[in-house]
């Protein structure tokens, strides 16, 4: 697939976010514990994942997204990319037209990684630039129904327009409010009321029944109402 000539450590170069030694120096640690060079900078504080993602998507004049408010991507994409696959590669799957995967990466300068999600999906690959954390964040949401707090908040990151619409949370709220409003409602005294209401009703429709069949006379009901009374010898 055709994608950006220039490396992560040049972009980064360029804009004047690290400088050489830095750049070595994650480069040696790359080559002797493996990892993506990204991760590697980011883990050591050598660069903030704003900066970085801002940096790569104004060199390659790629669209950062925001995903921390997002709609579940359809069906079609969950089927075609797997958890396993995602978390493996470092990515989000976010649309599919024709033979190409819309795809969200901290690193699409990294040419290798996106050559192999093509070849395992069997798809063209067409990157946008997003924060790793969100990414990460973005698949256990997905895939796995983990929904944080935080994705409500309005994201800050400079430059990065949101690509799907807010999640409604207002719905919800109501349905839980509503839930809660019923569960209220079956322990309450206006329950309990209607309950004792109907019991009576039963009752007396029971004795009235007994009476107009001769199983008893009313007089002798009562008597014996009366003598099972709390405190009656």
């Amino acid at each position: 697939m055709m994608g950006p000539k220039k490396k992560l450590g040049e972009i980064l170069i360029e804009t004047g976010l690290i400088d050489e030694f830095q750049l070595n120096t994650s480069l040696s640690y790359q080559e002797s514990w493996g990892g993506r060079l990204g991760s590697i900078m980011l883990k050591k504080g050598i660069v903030s994942e704003p900066d970085m993602m801002a940096a790569i998507a104004r060199q390659l004049d790629i669209e950062p997204i925001s995903l921390d408010q997002m709609q579940k991507p359809s069906a079609e994409v969950m089927r075609m990319v797997k958890i396993e696959t995602a978390r493996k590669y470092a990515f989000f799957p976010l649309e599919f037209e024709g033979k190409t995967l819309l795809i969200a990466v901290a690193d699409p300068t990294d040419l290798k990684t996106l050559d192999e999600i093509g070849f395992v999906l069997g798809v063209r690959v067409k990157p946008l630039v997003a924060l790793e954390s969100d990414i990460t964040k973005a698949i256990d949401r997905a895939y796995e129904g983990k929904v944080p707090r935080e994705m409500e908040r309005t994201a800050t990151v400079p430059g990065a327009g949101p690509l799907y619409h807010k999640m409604d949370h207002t719905a919800a709220d109501n349905e839980k409010s509503k839930q809660s409003t019923a569960g209220t409602e079956k322990s309450g005294p206006g329950v309990k009321a209607r309950q004792d209401i109907s019991q009576k009703v039963v009752l007396e429709s029971l004795i009235e029944l007994l009476v107009e069949k001769g199983v008893i006379r009313r007089e002798e009901l009562m008597s014996r109402i009366k003598a099972k009374r709390p405190g009656q010898p």
